[in-house]
């Protein structure tokens, strides 16, 4: 979900640094920021990414309101970067996201086929599709993360990973690519093991 604009009034209140309109700010995005750090898979507890996000655009001097989303989008992904960088690995992310994706129900079998866009926004926490993403380049991962999760632009993508509007469309491009061929051996598999229970069943 994209993050949405913020509430008439809240963005003044925000910097003259009232402490109701940080908390207001916290509750409205925290959820969508958590998220788009868990899809990025760099930090190693997402808890303190999401905590680190909103003190940085606490103690920071504001750009003006037009490009304010943009610069929020371009302080999430630099700090899923620099919490990459420190930890010592990556499997802690992993297994956290894998965790909350067991919980959630998985799509039906058929439409999951029908095209890897559309894959990636309906199976958002389904384990297979969790288990193709952590496969990608974190580069792929983050421009999935962020065309499909937070439903940001292409040029707004661009700005935010500062490539080329060409470098994100060829990043989509072959991630979705890479996501179709593991989903469809995903299945390939369980079609394979229904068929080897079938044939078991007396």
């Amino acid at each position: 979900m994209r993050i949405e604009d913020l509430p008439p009034g809240l963005f003044d209140r925000l910097r003259r640094g009232e402490p109701s309109a940080r908390a207001q700010f916290f509750r409205r995005y925290a959820a969508q920021v958590r998220q788009i750090l868990f899809l990025q898979d760099m930090c190693e507890d997402v808890d303190e990414a999401v905590q680190e996000v909103f003190i940085k655009v606490m103690r920071a001097k504001l750009p003006p309101q037009e490009r304010f989303l943009g610069w929020f989008y371009t302080v999430i992904l630099n700090t899923g970067r620099d919490l990459g960088r420190r930890r010592k690995t990556r499997q802690a992310g992993l297994e956290r996201l894998l965790q909350e994706a067991a919980r959630d129900t998985r799509p039906d079998a058929d439409q999951d086929r029908a095209d890897p866009a559309g894959d990636v926004e309906r199976r958002a926490h389904d384990p297979a599709l969790v288990r193709a993403l952590r496969e990608l380049p974190y580069e792929f991962r983050e421009a999935v993360a962020l065309r499909f999760y937070a439903d940001l632009s292409l040029d707004e993508i661009a700005r935010c990973q500062s490539v080329p509007v060409g470098t994100v469309k060829s990043r989509l491009h072959g991630a979705l690519a890479r996501l179709r061929s593991a989903l469809e051996r995903e299945q390939w598999g369980q079609e394979q093991g229904q068929e080897g229970l079938a044939e078991d069943t007396p």
